[in-house]
């Protein structure tokens, strides 16, 4: 490493740090004045609150991470090509690849550290902050709560059964249809009003079923007020975990997790696509970098005004694809492997060809 990547480097983790500490205060006091009123009236320690906003700093960093990454270099490139610093060094023979090289690397080793934080450190920090506000801010009772609804779930191979709502803390649904199939043919099929889970029996107490049996072009129905849905694969833990969000889960968790959609017959294509943006996501602030660091080089007389737009523009653009990637992924449209990793293919293949064109 010679003088001149030592001192670009320098000034980029200056401009880095300096960015990363100014967005974490900002999300810490926008944060702060949001739940101000909340803070206030809980009986939780001020030192409690504290903790809790420690928490929040490594999700602040991570996330805010690529948009950092390209201020840090258009900030330190675009200094030295208003200096001349750039045309010094490559009027020497040092051509912009080369330049630009440390940063390269450095942005590379950083998406891999971040991509680690976003596996370890962030996903535990998330949950303790979660907990912290939950539980001794809003004083909530330490219990699974939340709907989960349209939930549809292979219970046998020749068994299905789909729920409007299910209510995590009452275990209880509504609206629930259970369809036996034969031959791709609907033979029998139950309607019922809703159904509680018996811990005593481990089975669904239903209440309010319909029962049709078809045979042949024949139809006989039935009404019973209570039936119990024994020999069942659906229990309110496999219901609580679909109402679990991808960012609330590491890679293999979320992996498990999608293992057991598929054992459940659901079809898992939404969570494959938040599965493979766990990798794609840490590798956007080695892509931004690609992008941003060529056109940092060429020479502005606009001031730091100006590349701090140009960085919340790029950003915005880049944010615009990974949005647009994940919603045509979980519509079908996109393979999800694809619907991930888009963002980084289109900005990795202008970042290529704009340092070609400005390479001289």
């Amino acid at each position: 490493m010679n003088i001149l990547d030592r001192y670009l480097i320098k000034k980029f983790l200056f401009v880095l740090l300096f960015a990363s500490l100014a967005f974490v205060a900002i999300f810490i006091v926008v944060d702060l004045i949001e739940h101000l009123d909340r803070f206030l009236d809980s009986k939780a320690p001020v030192s409690r609150t504290i903790v809790y906003y420690a928490y929040y700093v490594p999700y602040i960093v991570i996330l805010t991470l690529p948009v950092n990454m390209l201020l840090s270099s258009l900030f330190s490139l675009g200094s030295m090509s208003k200096y001349n610093e750039l045309v010094a060094a490559m009027s020497s023979g040092v051509s912009l690849f080369r330049i630009i090289l440390p940063l390269l690397v450095l942005a590379f080793f950083i998406s891999i550290v971040a991509g680690l934080l976003g596996e370890t450190l962030v996903p535990e920090a998330n949950r303790s902050r979660i907990d912290i506000y939950e539980h001794e801010i809003r004083n909530l009772p330490r219990q699974p709560l939340g709907i989960v609804t349209k939930v549809s779930v292979q219970d046998h191979d020749e068994r299905q059964v789909s729920i409007d709502q299910y209510n995590i803390r009452t275990q209880r649904a509504t609206k629930v249809n259970i369809v036996w199939r034969e031959d791709n043919r609907i033979i029998e099929r139950w309607d019922a009003r809703n159904m509680t889970w018996d811990t005593t029996r481990t089975a669904w107490l239903m209440k309010n079923v319909t029962k049709r049996r078809f045979v042949g072009n024949s139809e006989k129905i039935s009404r019973q007020d209570t039936v119990w849905l024994t020999q069942t694969r659906v229990s309110p833990e496999s219901l609580v975990d679909l109402d679990r969000k991808p960012e609330e889960m590491t890679y293999f968790e979320l992996k498990s997790f999608i293992d057991k959609i598929n054992d459940l017959g659901t079809n898992p294509r939404k969570w494959l696509v938040d599965l493979y943006s766990k990798v794609a996501y840490p590798f956007a602030s080695f892509i931004i970098v690609l992008f941003g660091a060529p056109m940092a080089s060429q020479k502005r007389r606009s001031g730091y005004t100006v590349g701090f737009a140009l960085a919340l523009m790029i950003s915005f653009a880049y944010f615009g694809f990974i949005q647009s990637g994940k919603a045509l992924g979980y519509s079908g449209t996109l393979d999800p492997i694809l619907a991930a990793w888009i963002a980084n293919i289109i900005f990795g293949i202008g970042g290529l060809l704009v340092m070609i064109f400005n390479r001289r």
